[in-house]
Order: structure tokens, then sequence, then C-alpha cells
């Protein structure tokens, strides 16, 4: 395994600015990732504050969620989170099926880089934690994977039915359902030797069933779980007991805090950043279940709360009675999450993908709000793997990672026109004239032989021409069949590196890799040194 850097210009002027002006953002952010100090800076101000939920009560639930998720190193970073001087690094994730896009496993492995790096230079307990969003209800986006096959980039959907806006926690598909699923998986992929225990691996974690982000961290403990990486689901019932008070503030204060966010809004776009969340004045941003559906809460003039359709409809104290009775009904919307973290968590540093760095922005005020601060955002290692095949054909077409992922058409257009050296048209027009000019003149001269052979001679020149036109279109056909070949080999290569236009970490799943190259690419990622603030990773494997 070979680790080489690319560097991706941010798509968003914010995250650009981020990673490398953090000065122009300071009136957004709470600390520059890119520096050292920030860290101690953290870790110091953690040790000062008062904990909102202790590490004994936070372990002992993150403990109950781990039940079947045993593993020598999860145990000890459990017993590890209870220690007073204990901290974590947190990311999160939707319950994609089979994890998802492969930044999904990039933001685990992150965590897992990243803790090991802060300890050893904070001389304490640093674990890594991994938040699955079990609440969020958008089935369309995590009932899929993309696989790559045979050179080409398809979409596989699982045919899971669910009532409308169901949390993702409460979707169950059928045990043997997803067998077959996972079957049909595997009989689109090419036989190799690491074929058969890949599959025997997800019938393992598929052996009864439980909702998808259950499957979502059963894998994940699979993948991780022995180096320690921590889960928990955002819809685990007992984690929603520890954040009853984050809740109760939230419906006592928000009208304050939607205008906190509507505040930074305007201040970002006043210095020219693009705002991407949906933001209305009158969203609550909190979610309740109503009969089995989780529906967004929004809030009038007058203090009622109400869901969208205006069906249901409750007092501030309505809803914090029903906060009490039963908080497993409550969940958080996008921009809420990240002051919950901070609340459960003795958060050194969240792990953030590019979307999550840019609507932290909206955040530092309602932070502030709130009592908290905003932790240190670490952006998600990017990675690009490249396999041999891959790497060969770069080197047949000249080309680096660099050229496929900014200027491949460019350079595929460039190459196409290099192949050919010859002007087919000209080269067979001269042919003809030179042909033409020899068999007029011998025409005449033959046909005071004998009359008849003038037109033996004009059919016998007809037909030469048509064996020079049959040997020109026979040239056309060699040309296009080469052409062809180089297309293909062009498309293999963009199906791998940049498949549908975007970056392979957000289209492709790890299944085809693993069913490549085995269980020991990922372990080899693992231990890599892939931590970057500013580059994006090219992995030659």
């Amino acid at each position: 395994m070979r680790v080489e850097d690319v560097y991706l210009e941010p798509d968003h002027p914010l995250v650009m600015d981020y990673l490398h002006l953090f000065h122009h953002l300071e009136p957004f952010y709470d600390y520059n990732p890119g520096e050292d100090s920030a860290f101690v800076m953290r870790a110091e101000r953690l040790n000062r504050r008062e904990t909102p939920v202790s590490r004994e009560d936070l372990a002992s639930v993150l403990e109950q969620y781990h039940a079947g998720l045993e593993h020598p190193a999860v145990q000890a970073n459990l017993d590890r989170l209870r220690r007073p001087d204990s901290l974590v690094v947190v990311g999160g994730q939707q319950a994609g099926i089979l994890t998802g896009p492969l930044y999904t496993l990039y933001k685990g492995i992150t965590l897992i880089q990243l803790a090991r790096r802060e300890e050893k230079r904070l001389n304490r307990p640093v674990i890594p934690v991994f938040w699955i969003a079990g609440e969020d209800h958008d089935l369309e986006e995590v009932n899929h994977l993309h696989l790559l096959s045979g050179g080409n980039t398809e979409k596989i959907i699982l045919p899971v039915e669910t009532g409308e806006k169901m949390p993702v926690s409460e979707v169950v598909p059928g045990r043997k359902q997803l067998e077959g699923w996972i079957r049909e998986l595997g009989r689109r992929l090419p036989d190799t030797p690491h074929k058969s225990g890949l599959l025997d691996m997800l019938q393992e974690i598929t052996r009864n069933e439980v909702s998808l982000s259950r499957h979502f961290a059963r894998l994940m403990h699979r993948l991780f779980g022995r180096y320690g990486l921590l889960m928990i689901d955002s819809a685990f019932p007992a984690l929603r007991r520890l954040e009853v008070p984050f809740f109760q503030w939230l419906i006592q204060h928000n009208e304050t805090f939607g205008q906190a966010v509507l505040d930074q809004a305007a201040r970002l776009q006043a210095e020219g950043y693009p705002v991407s969340v949906d933001l209305e004045s009158d969203k609550a941003h909190l979610f309740l279940l109503v009969d089995g559906q989780r529906q967004a809460l929004y809030r009038s003039p007058g203090g009622m709360f109400y869901t969208r359709d205006g069906g249901s409809r409750f007092s501030r104290e309505q809803l914090l009675e029903q906060l009490w009775e039963n908080p497993a009904r409550f969940s958080n919307n996008v921009l809420t999450r990240p002051l919950m973290q901070e609340i459960l968590f003795p958060t050194l540093a969240f792990v953030a993908g590019p979307g999550e760095i840019s609507y932290w922005g909206l955040l530092r005020s309602a932070f502030r709000q709130a009592g908290l601060e905003m932790p240190i955002l670490f952006p998600r290692t990017g990675i690009t793997l490249v396999s041999r095949k891959a790497e060969k054909e770069m080197r047949r077409f000249r080309l680096t990672v660099d050229d496929v992922l900014h200027r491949l058409q460019e350079k595929k257009q460039r190459w196409l026109e290099r192949q050919v050296h010859l002007d087919v048209e000209e080269i067979f027009s001269q042919a003809q004239t030179r042909m033409d000019a020899i068999y007029r003149p011998l025409i005449r001269e033959i046909s005071s032989i004998r009359p008849d052979l003038e037109s033996l001679g004009e059919t016998n020149r007809e037909k030469i021409l048509e064996q020079v036109e049959y040997l020109k279109k026979e040239t056309w056909k060699a040309l296009k069949k080469r052409e062809e070949t180089d297309l293909r080999r062009f498309s293999e290569l963009e199906a791998e590196l940049l498949p549908k236009g975007l970056l392979q970490e957000r289209v492709h799943n790890f299944i085809p890799w693993w069913n490549h190259f085995g269980e020991g690419w990922l372990e080899e990622l693992v231990r890599s040194p892939l931590l970057s603030v500013h580059t994006h990773r090219v992995v030659y494997l």
C-alpha cells in the first residue's frame, strides 16, 4: 500500500476558507483544527467544565448498547470512558445498508487515528465514538448501495416497505429477505479467493432480525471493534433518558435558539458564504413521533408547537409533560444534534465531513446561548483507492490521479486524437486518383485492339475502385475498434476513480474492495498515517 496526496478544492467557499484561511472564519468557530495548541486548549477547558452528563452514566448507556457487540478493545474503552479525565472524539453518519458509501468507513478510521494521536499527545484517555443517526427517517438515503462491477457502477436497492417517516432504527427487514438480498449481491460479485469469507461474514451479522441501524452497528463493530471504536444509536431509548435536560432547555428557549441560528446565518451571508441549510423562522428544530411518524415541529408566534400539516398542536407545557413521560418520542434535527452531543460527551473534537463543517458555522451563538463551547471540528480524511489495474491504465494513458479527478474528459479527447496518425480520407482519395490516372489511359490503348475491351476495362476499373473503398471502410473499422477499446478503458477508470462524476468515496461501497483484496486492505488503511486537514489521500492498493 502506497499513500500520496492530491489537492482537491472544496466546492463550498466556507469549507475552502475553513481548511485554508481559517482566520476568515474566527467569528464562526472556536478552534482552528490545524493548530496543535487547539487540542491542548480544548482539553484544558473541558477540565474546568461542569460535566452535564456524568461519564459513569454515559458509559453505562453505551455498555447497554454494546450488548452482543462485545470485544475486549471495546470493553476496555468503555472502562476508560468512566475515568474522570477521559475525552472522546465523535463523528456520525446515517445507518446506510452495509455501511453505505466508503466515506462512512473513512470517518471511522479518522476517529480511531485522531483518538490515538491525541491520547499520545495529551497523555490521557481519548476514545473514538461513532454516532449512528438511527432517528433519521429518510429511508431512500440508506436503503441502497452502489456496486462497482465490470467497469460499471450499479445501484442495488434493498426493497424494504415501511410506514411513512418511520425512523431507520425501527425499520426491520425480514431476515430471509435480507439474506436473499445478500446472496443476490454475491452473485453480482466476481469470484475471488475472498468472496466466500466476505459473504459468510455478511450472513453472520444477519443471523436474526434487527433494525437497519442495528444491522449497521453490527457491521461497523465487525470492521472496527478490534480498534476499540464505541458506537451509540441516537434513537437508543436509554440514551434518550440522558437527553431530557437538553430537550427541556430547547423547548423552553426555542425562540431564542432559532433566532441565534438565523442571526448567524445572516452574518455568514453578509460575509459572502452561502447557507446550505433550509432555515425557516418558525422551525422548532425538534422532531416528535406522532402516530409512528417522525414529524418536524414548528412554532407559532403565540408559543404553540404544531406539525407541518397542522394535525397536531401542543402548548409548551404539553410538550414538556410528554418529554418527561416518554422522551423516546423526541429527537434532534441537524442543527440541535451538535449541541446534544456536547451535552452528552466530553468532546475533544468532532470529525466532520464538508457538509457538517458548513452547517456547524451556524451554531456558535447557539452553543453560547446553551452555556456550551463548540468543540474542534476536525475534517474527515478523504481517500481515493486505486487498484493495480487502474494504476496500470493510468500509466497507459499517461495520467495522474489529479488528471482523473480534475480533467479526465480533456485528457481522454487528447489521447484519442493522438492515436490517429494518418488522414484516412486523404490517403485513400489519393490512391483512388492514382488508380484512375493509371486505368483511363490503359483503357484507351486496349480499346484499339478490340472494341469490347473498353467496356471490360471500365468494369475492371470500377471493381478495383470498389476494393479500394472496401479497404478504406475496413481501415475505419479497425481505427474505431481501437478507439472503442480505449474508450472502454477510460470508462472503467472513470467508474473506479470518479463514478458518476463524483469522488469515489461518495459513491462506492466497501464490498467490491474487500472481495478483491480481502480484509487486509482495511487493516492497512487503519495502520497507515492518513490524518490530514488540507489534502486528499490517494491510496494505491
